[in-house]
């Protein structure tokens, strides 16, 4: 008799274990959804594995906030194709590549098409900024392209950690492009990896709750334990970050073109009021100062990014946009 009355008290247990997280992971999909990451399909649906900038493409980026066809022109960047030199150059990463939206929507082809400008956007997703830096140089040097402008946008979100992890690989002399130029590396990163490991990895994929536990609690708690070993990361990030800043600036001058570097700022730096600090720390270590683009979502983030993959919506593009035009060349 105990030891049913032990198994029947350990069911009871798993099954209201059972009922409260799914509960949670119910409330969590509702109350702070974080996207499982996107996916690449064919225009007929069908999934692929290739680059982000895999030149004459087309293809759909997948999250649960959106479903966004995207070309790519014939040397390699998103269209439009520019029509011979082009006056103006949009680097950054996905924010940048304009991440959830159509060719058309992305801040980018919005100010050269009302400005009247022949521009090209060699943003990649996931890059860093040494890696950005070295994709300019490359359309500068072998291209032999000449623009008069050379707009640099910087994602804190994920910027920093970013270019530590970029400026990590080059002193170990190892490849720091970004994994979405390499498919195949990173499913061969992921199936080398240990049991434990891609069960945890497919409990993240497919758990909105463990991503919240993952990307939001535990950075918090580890911050709060050990506040200076935040300060010291951001301080080497912010090293890494000037010295690439200091490359665009001789870039400049090597190539005779103009730049600005811009600051987008993710939602919830916006939303929580953090971002005015970071942008005080990124004026310190930019040579020609920087633009902030935070005040321009501070009244109200809820139309401008999606709301579990956080990238630009429409209207977030479109405010962008609108501010280039407004106070660019």
């Amino acid at each position: 008799m105990k030891v049913k009355a032990v198994m029947a008290n350990l069911l009871l247990m798993s099954v209201s274990i059972s009922l409260v997280v799914g509960m949670a992971e119910v409330a969590s999909r509702y109350t702070v959804p974080i996207s499982p990451g996107p996916k690449l399909l064919s225009l007929d649906g069908e999934p692929l594995r290739q680059s982000y900038v895999a030149a004459n493409s087309e293809y759909r980026i997948i999250t649960p906030d959106f479903d966004a066809k995207t070309t790519i022109t014939k040397d390699g960047y998103r269209a439009p194709q520019a029509n011979g030199n082009p006056d103006t150059l949009f680097l950054g990463d996905s924010f940048t590549f304009a991440q959830g939206v159509k060719d058309d929507e992305a801040f980018a082809y919005l100010y050269c098409k009302e400005k009247g400008l022949e521009c090209a956007n060699l943003a990649v997703p996931g890059a860093s900024t040494l890696y950005t830096l070295d994709r300019l140089e490359y359309f500068l040097k072998d291209k032999g392209w000449a623009p008069n402008n050379v707009f640099l946008f910087f994602f804190t979100g994920n910027d920093f950690s970013d270019n530590v992890w970029a400026a990590e690989q080059h002193g170990k002399g190892r490849n720091y492009e970004p994994l979405e130029l390499s498919p195949d590396l990173e499913s061969a990163q992921k199936g080398a990896l240990p049991l434990h490991k891609r069960v945890f990895d497919l409990t993240l994929h497919y758990s909105n709750l463990m991503r919240v536990l993952y990307f939001k609690v535990l950075p918090e708690m580890r911050n709060a334990r050990d506040p200076k070993a935040q300060s010291l990361q951001m301080a080497k990030a912010l090293e890494i970050t000037q010295r690439s800043f200091q490359r665009l600036q001789t870039l400049s001058e090597q190539y005779a073109f103009n730049y600005r570097v811009f600051v987008l700022f993710s939602e919830p730096e916006i939303r929580q009021q953090t971002y005015p600090e970071i942008e005080k720390s990124l004026q310190a270590i930019a040579p020609d100062g920087i633009i902030s683009l935070g005040t321009l979502f501070a009244e109200d983030t809820s139309h401008a990014f999606f709301p579990s993959d956080g990238h630009l919506t429409v209207s977030g593009n479109r405010l962008v946009a609108d501010f280039l035009v407004k106070n660019m060349p």
